[in-house]
């Protein structure tokens, strides 16, 4: 008898062990708001370190110039050509003290543009990331 018990018991425990973990699964929200996923393309190298949140990614400190310059380097080597980029490197103007950078990218086969942008939040002390897929419409 004590025996049935205890596997009932062990049943029960697995059962709202999986219950938990399904429920997680299904209410898991990390990429919601985001328009594109860098994980699910081949082509579209993730910075080392970058954690999704909702509809951007995060590193702790301040990495945007690292992340600039890893996307210049690597998009170009997986064939998407830069259509437009921004930072605050070029700009020369001391009022203006923002850290960051916005670039624009298309490839062949892409449908649309591959907007990246990322800029130091210093309140929070990380770099975030926002990856955007804008439609082109002829």
């Amino acid at each position: 008898m004590k025996k049935i018990h205890w596997l009932i018991f062990t049943g029960i425990l697995i059962l709202v062990i999986s219950g938990l973990f399904l429920y997680q699964k299904v209410t898991d929200d990390t990429y919601k708001g985001m328009t594109i996923i860098p994980e699910d393309h081949e082509d579209i190298p993730l910075f080392k370190g970058l954690e999704p949140r909702e509809h951007d990614y995060v590193i702790g400190g301040d990495h945007w110039v690292d992340v600039y310059d890893f996307y210049l380097k690597e998009l170009p080597e997986q064939g998407w050509a830069l259509e437009f980029e921004g930072s605050a490197l070029d700009d020369s103007e001391p009022d203006n003290d923002w850290g960051g950078f916005h670039s624009g990218w298309r490839k062949n086969g892409f449908d649309g543009e591959l907007y990246i942008s990322a800029y130091y939040n210093q309140h929070d002390d990380q770099t975030e990331v926002m990856f955007d897929k804008t439609r082109i419409y002829n």
